[in-house]
């Protein structure tokens, strides 16, 4: 859902890329954000002098998701996108939210099932978003219900700001994450629908690198 804000979102994150700053920086930044999430999560939980570091999650989370708004942006701005570009831009974004998020696989008391059903989830809607471009009169697919994922960031940004302010509420994280992947869930699904849509009346040709 949120996606559809992502021009104005372009917009005002444009002015942090300056002069200075190229498509691939951008990816290196949201790459150290993603990372610094991570540690936000695991040492908040772990440790409970640093557990202030969760309320700094929601700030790496929006920096992450600034940073990859800014790749795409800044590789069409200066005419410097390429195909392995893209492959690692969704390969990365995927992996992103991996890291991310399965942090809390390692975690005290963490979730365990209902992550890997979260994770599987995310996997899936992605997936299903690029299989969309490879289907007659097809492109990448991004509709969403509050399941992509500048939506699966502000969930997870809420579930930390839960965390801190109720730490105990750990063990029943397994609750919130259940929720969030029927949203996922419902994602793959109106993906795989539109890319039906879209391709209804089109020749469909199936092939592999072997041919026919």
């Amino acid at each position: 859902m949120l996606y559809l804000g992502k021009g104005q979102f372009q917009k005002v994150v444009r002015w942090m890329a300056g002069s200075w700053m190229t498509a691939n920086m951008a990816t290196a930044l949201g790459c150290v954000f993603v990372v610094l999430t991570a540690v936000g999560f695991y040492v908040g939980l772990s440790v409970p002098p640093l557990h202030f570091l969760l309320l700094c999650v929601p700030v790496f989370l929006l920096l992450r998701m600034g940073m990859n708004a800014l790749d795409g942006l800044l590789a069409r701005e200066y005419k410097t996108g390429t195909v392995a570009g893209e492959i690692w831009n969704e390969a990365l974004d995927v992996l992103g939210d991996t890291v991310c998020y399965g942090i809390l696989f390692f975690v005290d008391k963490g979730p365990r099932l209902s992550l890997v059903v979260f994770l599987l989830a995310i996997w899936a809607a992605e997936f299903f978003g690029v299989l969309g471009k490879g289907m007659p009169n097809g492109t990448r697919r991004h509709e969403t219900v509050l399941g992509g994922k500048p939506d699966r960031a502000v969930w997870m940004s809420g579930l930390a700001i839960i965390l801190f302010f109720w730490p105990g509420s750990l063990p029943y994280s397994y609750i919130y994450l259940s929720v969030v992947s029927v949203f996922v869930v419902l994602t793959s699904l109106i993906r795989i629908r539109k890319t039906i849509a879209v391709a209804r009346g089109h020749q469909y040709e199936s092939y592999t690198w072997i041919g026919k």
